[in-house]
Parts: C-alpha cells; sequence; structure tokens
C-alpha cells in the first residue's frame, strides 16, 4: 500500500544526500568570498531540504508516535529554517511577498540612513574629546613615542623620512606657480595686518611682568663689561683726542693731549659704569621709571595716534610694493634656497646629518625626561580635546557622503559577501532551533496528554 510513496521518497533522498555530499566535498576555495558565500547558502538549504526528506517520510510511514513526531518536528524546522531565510534575504534583495514585501531590501533601500548613522555613532563613540584624550592618557603615546625613536633603524627610518619632506617641499617651492601663488598669498596676509596694533601687542607681551626691565638689566650689564675692557677706554680716549685737536686746535698745542685723553677716558668709563651700576641696582630708579614712561606711551600711541598708524602703514605699503626691496628678498631667497638644496642632499653636510639625527635625540629625550613626557602627553590631550569637534565633524561627514555615493545594489552586495556566510549560520540555526522547539512542544504535548488519559 505504501510502496510507491517509500519508492519516491528514496529517489528524492538520494538527490538530496547527493546535493549535500557534493556541497560539503567541494568547500569553498580560500580567499573568494563569493565562494564561501555560495558554500554556506548551499549548506542551509540542505538541511532544509533534509527537513523536508523528514517530513515525507513521516507522511509515508504508519500512523504512530513515531510518525507524529517526526512530522512536527520536520515542520517546526522547515518553518524556522523558512522565517530565518525570508529574514536574511530580506536584508539584501526585494522579495515580491504581497503586503510586506515593500519591507524588503533593508540595506538597499535604508543605504542613505545606514551612511548617517554609521556616522553618527563613529562620532559619538569614537571621536568624542573625552575619548581621544583617555585614549591618549592610556596608551601614554609620548613613551611609546620615545621607545619606538630609540631603535637605531625606526629613527633612521624617521629621519630619512624627515629629509625627503624637505627637499620635497623645497623643490614644490621652486616651481614657478607656486612661488607666485605663495607669494600672492603672504601679500594679500600681510595687506590685512594692522602693522601698528600688532607692534603695539608684541610690546604689550614684552613689557608684561617687568619683561622690558629684565631686559634693561641684560643691557646694563653688557655695557658695563664693555666699559671695564681696554679696548672701550683707549677709542674714548682717542675720540677726547680727536675732539681736542678738532674743536680746540690751539689749546691741544700746549697741552698735554694724550694724558687728557687718557684721565679723561677713565673719568668718563668711571662715572658712566657708576650711574649704570646705581641703575641696576635700585628697582626705582629714576630712569627704570622713565624707561616705564616711555615705553607705556609708546604702546599707548601705537594703539590710538593716527599718525602712528599713518606710518606704519606707510612701512607695510613699502614693504609690500618697493621693488629694490623685492628683488633684494628674492636673491636672498635664491641664495638661501640652493644653500638648503646641497646641504639637504649631501649626505656629508652638518644639516643632513642634523636632520637625521633629530629623530633620535628626540626619542632619547623622551625616554629619558619623564616631565617631557608628562608635559608631551598632556599637550596631545589638550590638542585631541579642541581639535576633536572640527576632526570629528570633518569625518563623519566623509563617512556620511562617500556612502551616499555608493550604489546601492552594490553596497548590499558587498555587505552580503562580507557578513552572508554568519547570517546563512542563522538559518542553520533557526532551522534546527525550530526543530527542537518542534520536537519539545510535542514531547509535552504527548506527555499531558498521557497523563490526563
Amino acid at each position: 500500500m505504501h510502496s510507491p510513496s517509500i519508492s519516491t521518497l528514496g529517489a528524492i533522498a538520494g538527490i538530496v544526500l547527493v546535493v549535500i555530499a557534493a556541497a560539503v566535498r567541494r568547500g569553498p576555495r580560500a580567499g573568494d568570498p563569493r565562494a564561501v558565500l555560495a558554500h554556506a547558502k548551499t549548506t542551509a538549504l540542505a538541511l532544509l531540504l533534509i527537513m523536508g526528506l523528514v517530513l515525507l517520510a513521516s507522511l509515508t510511514m504508519e500512523p504512530g508516535l513515531l510518525a507524529d513526531g517526526l512530522r512536527t518536528t520536520s515542520e517546526a524546522s522547515i518553518v524556522g529554517g523558512l522565517a530565518d531565510w525570508f529574514a536574511v534575504e530580506a536584508l539584501f534583495r526585494r522579495l515580491p511577498v504581497p503586503l510586506i514585501g515593500r519591507d524588503t531590501d533593508v540595506i538597499a533601500r535604508k543605504k542613505d540612513e545606514i551612511g548617517d548613522q554609521l556616522a553618527q555613532f563613529v562620532q559619538d563613540k569614537f571621536l568624542d574629546a573625552d575619548s581621544l584624550a583617555t585614549l591618549i592618557h592610556r596608551q601614554d603615546l609620548a613613551s611609546g613615542l620615545g621607545d619606538w625613536l630609540t631603535q637605531g633603524e625606526n629613527a633612521r627610518r624617521l629621519g630619512g623620512f624627515v629629509v625627503k619632506c624637505v627637499a620635497g617641499s623645497l623643490h614644490m617651492v621652486e616651481v614657478e606657480r607656486v612661488q607666485q601663488l605663495l607669494k600672492d598669498a603672504t601679500r594679500l596676509a600681510f595687506r590685512k595686518v594692522d602693522l601698528s596694533q600688532s607692534a603695539a601687542d608684541v610690546l604689550d607681551t614684552l613689557t608684561a611682568g617687568g619683561r622690558h626691565q629684565q631686559l634693561l638689566d641684560q643691557l646694563i650689564g653688557s655695557l658695563l663689561q664693555l666699559l671695564d675692557t681696554r679696548r672701550t677706554r683707549e677709542v674714548i680716549a682717542d675720540k677726547i683726542v680727536q675732539w681736542l685737536r678738532t674743536e680746540h686746535y690751539r689749546k691741544q698745542l700746549m697741552l698735554p693731549t694724550e694724558w687728557l685723553g687718557s684721565k679723561g677716558s677713565e673719568l668718563v668709563a668711571e662715572q658712566l659704569g657708576r650711574y649704570l651700576d646705581e641703575v641696576r641696582r635700585d628697582p626705582q630708579h629714576a630712569l627704570r621709571t622713565a624707561f616705564d614712561a616711555q615705553a607705556a606711551r609708546l604702546i599707548e600711541r601705537l594703539k590710538v595716534d593716527p599718525l602712528m598708524r599713518e606710518k606704519a602703514e606707510e612701512i607695510k605699503n613699502y614693504l609690500l610694493n618697493d621693488e629694490q626691496l623685492a628683488r633684494y628678498a628674492a636673491q636672498l631667497w635664491s641664495t638661501l634656497s640652493a644653500w638648503l638644496h646641497r646641504n639637504v642632499e649631501d649626505p656629508d653636510s652638518p644639516l643632513h646629518r642634523n636632520l637625521m639625527s633629530a629623530a633620535g635625540w628626540l626619542g632619547r629625550e623622551l625616554a629619558a625626561d619623564p616631565e617631557l613626557r608628562r608635559t608631551l602627553n598632556a599637550q596631545l590631550e589638550a590638542a585631541a580635546r579642541s581639535s576633536a569637534p572640527e576632526f570629528s565633524s570633518y569625518l563623519t561627514t566623509h563617512i556620511r557622503d562617500t556612502v551616499r555615493h555608493w550604489d546601492a545594489r552594490e553596497m548590499a552586495a558587498q555587505i552580503e559577501l562580507s557578513i552572508g556566510p554568519q547570517l546563512q549560520k542563522i538559518r542553520i540555526n533557526g532551522t534546527l532551533v525550530g526543530g527542537a522547539i518542534g520536537l519539545l512542544l510535542f514531547t509535552a504535548g504527548e506527555a499531558i496528554r498521557r497523563v490526563s488519559g
């Protein structure tokens, strides 16, 4: 009675087993993502066919506990496998299913939204200021850089890179159009500078906290040393003698001119030295007060005096437009550029050797100085915090725009190649878990039925 069905079932089983055996025996080619994906799909489909075979087998069996259990288990497996097949396939392509088909082809249809959310995720979780600063603090970049640079090969490699960068920059600047661009940019930037206000700001900085008085102290110290030298006194004596011979010719014929010059130079040096020493020792000296007042007056005039501003503009126009100065600057740059070219490219030049050894020197300094490492890490953290908003905005905009320009179908295909094999395991697990749940429910139902009966 059941022999025709059993024959048909045997034929189907044979075909399915051949397909499964071929898929498993061949396996994917290493490094070929398309082959890996095809193999994973074949495996998931083979398991689903096996469950279909089990269902057919259960239908040909005599009614009973075994046949009912196999049918329930295989039906649940098929439902689970088909449901997960639909869920996986709906991500990558449109499925012509009434009512819900419009919600399939998720990746291609939601491409722009995926790009926006990916960009926002990267910005929020990886490029925020706190994350970058924490990364720098945790990794101790200064120590890592120091250790890396203390290795001779790394230092030589970085030194060679620096030399190439310098040489390449010099060659680029030599290009006529680049030179003209730099000139135009420099002139444009310089035209916008308020020279008078900038000079006032510089002097404000130099005089803050009495720094100009320190400069005066250094100048006085240098003058005192100069006055104390024999050569200086000889020059003063010579000037006195020349003055006598020029302004008082007849008198100097009757006077001991050389003696007067010698004694006069000693007197001038002694009195001037005494006065300068008084200034140096007295913080409230009148000369210091006058120096303060003159400095403050000059700064104020630079800020508000129209005449000073006009003079500053004249100087700026001279620097911008004087042809002779421009020719001199061009000659000076040509000489400097030629010197730089020769010394950067000559392995025996001090400049080349210094550039090559700079990386090693930096590595040794970082390795030996904990305070330098701490300061560098702190500066890197501060730089990361200040630049994080602009950097993250630029990078996330780049991610968003890049995804928007991708072809939707190509994007879906590439994502499927990347994660498709793992998703096929979901199909396999769905088939197995569905069968296990079906068997569990059938067993529980039979147990309840028997207890109730």
